[in-house]
């Protein structure tokens, strides 16, 4: 299942991040560095993991990187340097378009054995394959072994003072509405499976694309913006469904689809970094 979603505009201030780690913890403490880094409101049973620190973000004037995407993105950077792979967000305060039109987030950084345990959407990345215990959605009463709920996104953030604005689009994998069943064919399932996540990968680059050959301006974002994502979204749906038709009636096809999917991949690797800038207002 392909999902579509819209993150309003904002123009706001740099994020500035401030840590303050626990002196108390050891580096040799801590677990072999894990690729997997969590970011999470739920708070989390996290007995057997070790609390390194807290972080607060706060921003500089009115233009730069803080719509959410972007702060979480350098709360991250920073809890890592410290040996941190999991923050639980204590408080998040909101844009406030007169006092502050930043995200702002406190929490508390983690370093925590099996942070994959956390996980509730992944996002693609050609060396993330995706594994069974990603899988967490129920398989009661499911009529299939196994599905995927994939979906692409993009935010949005103006740099005024460099007259840009930014779209930034990802692709996820939602944890919690992917389902797989205990199978005797679990890794030619689980190479299926991947691929629907590739697919969506290879339309987010379409969209990214689109965007490239037909966004000039400021006011053809606004325009244009929701419209192209819909129908690349509407493709990505008939892909999807065509993908499950053809292997569902002959497995030998899955071989086509990956070379399919890779060949696409690849054509559209320019468009890897899924970001695109144009003006913001016209000289």
């Amino acid at each position: 299942m392909a999902l579509w979603f819209v993150i309003s505009l904002t123009s706001c201030g740099t994020s500035r991040i401030i840590v303050k780690k626990n002196s108390s913890i050891l580096t040799d403490q801590l677990p072999q560095p894990n690729s997997i880094f969590i970011i999470t409101k739920e708070d989390p049973n996290l007995a057997d993991s070790f609390l390194i620190g807290t972080i607060a973000t706060k921003h500089n004037g009115f233009s730069g990187d803080c719509n959410l995407r972007q702060v979480k993105r350098a709360a991250e950077k920073e809890a890592k340097k410290i040996g941190g792979n999991l923050i639980f967000i204590t408080k998040h305060k909101l844009p406030n378009a007169l006092l502050n039109p930043c995200h702002r987030i406190r929490g508390n950084i983690y370093s925590v054995p099996n942070p994959e345990v956390f996980e509730k959407e992944i996002l693609w990345n050609p060396n993330r394959k995706l594994q069974v215990r990603d899988f967490k959605g129920s398989t009661l009463d499911k009529p299939y072994v196994a599905a995927t709920n994939t979906y692409f996104g993009y935010s949005t953030s103006v740099k005024s003072e460099e007259n840009l604005v930014i779209v930034e689009v990802d692709t996820y994998f939602d944890c919690e509405l992917s389902y797989f069943k205990n199978n005797k064919n679990q890794s030619l399932v689980l190479n299926h499976e991947q691929l629907h996540f590739d697919i969506t990968e290879l339309y987010a680059r379409k969209f990214i694309q689109r965007l490239h050959q037909e966004i000039k301006s400021f006011e053809d974002l606004i325009t244009n913006v929701e419209r192209i994502g819909n129908e690349v979204n509407k493709e990505l749906l008939l892909k999807q469904e065509a993908y499950d038709k053809a292997v569902y009636s002959d497995l030998s096809q899955q071989s086509y689809w990956d070379e399919w999917t890779e060949t696409g991949l690849r054509e559209l690797d320019m468009y890897n970094s899924k970001t695109i800038s144009s003006p913001y207002r016209k000289d």
